[in-house]
């Protein structure tokens, strides 16, 4: 041997560095300390098992550390957790305490609640009896354990038949149909990518003139103000004018009525003719405040009786909501993965970015290492005219991007659903089946790589890999099954691991970075 690591063995200890990488990030964001002092008191709380909490342990109230753990016993009932106060904090009659861990894989504290304030106080020395337990790994071993023992046992019908191999013959059944129904709708699927390009161009025509409306419309108003600056000064000057001829109306309306009595007596007749020129002078002078405006005279006229103003209003509105309402919907995954064939050796390590704009489809796009490789023949022309050909096994990144479909189950598992992915997978082409039981257990299928060959030359069937993938928290992910099923050469089992991060996921890690001491 030359001593120099193999390839496969440089991408193994590129996943296994991977990993111990995640779980020393995982284990020391935001490290718990505390700085010592005198204890304020001491309280005593009882758990049926603390799940691995040490002494020294940090107490938190409300995420800030106010003491430590002194000392942990064992009684008949579970253990008793001797807490020492370093902070003046008040604890209530119902206060309650619970074992929490710090990060992701990080360091265990005790995190108390104090309870309501209008509850009689908790005196040191007293007991805490409302309090959670944590769940432990040997119980979530435990159930994985019990679920994949489940899982074994409902692969097997009461007959002894293998219920896997006929989920196989099924999805070959179904790679058949899928290949015969993209062939008999080879036409419809040529006039859907034109209806695609269509809309596209559609697009690419209307958002300028969505932008051009913007513009003519603040370029309406800025003319409108520049245009009628005088016409907005004879408005303000004719209110003004009004509001100062006012008493002066109203002093004739007055007139009007006396007069109006007088006449009612036949006398002073000859005052009417000079009560009715005042009515004259008075409605004449309010019929030239109202013609002003029905005549679209000035900046009021204007937008009162300018149509194009409310459309181009109405239209910008309506586009702009579109798009909030679509980044509001829009989600995203980010996250990493690797597995290992058992019989080959053949490992492969995968970044995920997942984008989710709704409930009924979603993106899928993910770098891809593997040890495996690729078979590739290259043809060299000599100068004398001749030529050979090599063959080369490369090892390069590979990309997938796949489009799913989500439909809802009706008639297997109420809650179900059936995913349908299609697209580019390891940079060739292929499709997928998934089918999600529930939030934890998932089966998973891929078929891609038709048409790639041996090293002989040899045409080989493609990549095909089914098995179950199963979350036992919120974020880690375990997931086994068969691999290169179609080819008896490679075919064998395989078991990875991995962890995926939401968007609440991603806030949360960013702001647990240590940024100081604990004071």
């Amino acid at each position: 041997m030359n001593g120099k690591l193999t390839f496969q063995a440089k991408v193994g200890a590129l996943i296994f560095a991977s990993l111990v990488g995640l779980g020393i990030i995982a284990t020391t964001i935001e490290p718990l300390k505390f700085h010592r002092g005198a204890v304020k008191g001491t309280y005593y709380f009882r758990f049926s098992n603390v799940g691995g909490l040490e002494k020294e342990a940090p107490v938190r109230v409300a995420g800030v550390t106010v003491g430590k753990v002194s000392n942990i016993t064992v009684s008949d009932s579970g253990a008793v957790v001797e807490v020492s106060m370093l902070k003046d904090i008040k604890l209530h009659k119902d206060a309650s305490a619970k074992i929490e861990t710090m990060g992701l894989m990080g360091e265990k504290y005790v995190e108390v609640n104090p309870g309501s304030p209008e509850k009689p106080l908790l005196q040191p020395g007293e007991v805490v009896l409302k309090t959670e337990t944590p769940v432990s790994t040997d119980q979530l071993v435990s159930e994985l354990y019990r679920t994949v023992e489940r899982f074994n046992q409902a692969l097997i019908t009461k007959n002894g038949e293998n219920r896997l191999s006929k989920i196989m013959d099924n999805i070959s059944k179904l790679t058949e149909n899928v290949n015969s129904l993209m062939e008999e709708n080879r036409n419809n699927l040529r006039e859907t990518l034109k209806n695609t390009v269509a809309i596209t161009e559609f697009l690419k025509n209307e958002l300028p003139k969505i932008a051009e409306n913007v513009n003519t419309l603040a370029t309406q108003f800025g003319q409108i103000a520049l245009e009628n600056r005088e016409d907005i000064r004879t408005i303000v000057m004719n209110i003004n004018e009004a509001t100062k001829k006012a008493p002066e109306i109203a002093d004739r309306l007055d007139k009007l009525a006396q007069n109006l009595s007088k006449l009612l007596n036949d006398e002073n007749r000859e005052n009417l003719s000079e009560t009715i020129e005042n009515m004259k002078e008075t409605t004449k002078e309010l019929k030239v405040l109202v013609s002003k405006v029905n005549n679209g005279n000035g900046t009021v006229g204007k937008l009162f009786n300018d149509e194009t103003l409310y459309s181009n209003l109405s239209n910008v509105t309506e586009t702009f909501n579109k798009v909030t309402n679509k980044f509001e919907r829009l989600q995203t995954y980010v996250g990493f993965s690797g597995d290992v064939n058992t019989r080959t050796g053949d490992t492969r390590g995968v970044f995920t970015f997942q984008i989710i704009p709704s409930p009924t489809h979603y993106y899928l796009l993910e770098l891809v290492g593997d040890s495996q490789g690729k078979v590739e023949r290259k043809k060299y022309y000599l100068s004398d005219g001749s030529s050979r050909e090599e063959i080369e096994k490369n090892y390069r990144t590979e990309f997938t991007v796949q489009y799913a479909r989500v439909f809802n189950d009706s008639w297997l598992h109420k809650g179900g659903k059936w995913i349908l992915r299609g697209g580019l997978k390891e940079s060739t082409g292929g499709i997928g089946l998934d089918y999600v039981y529930n939030n934890k257990l998932s089966f998973i299928s891929d078929i891609w790589d038709a048409g790639r060959e041996e090293a002989d030359g040899d045409n080989i069937p493609p990549h095909l890999r089914v098995g179950i993938r199963y979350r036992f928290n919120r974020n880690w992910f375990v997931y086994l099954g068969g691999d290169e099923l179609l080819y008896s050469k490679h075919r064998g089992p395989f078991f990875g691991l991995g962890v995926l991060f939401g968007d609440e996921d991603l806030k949360y890690l960013i702001s647990s970075f240590p940024s100081g001491g604990v004071k």
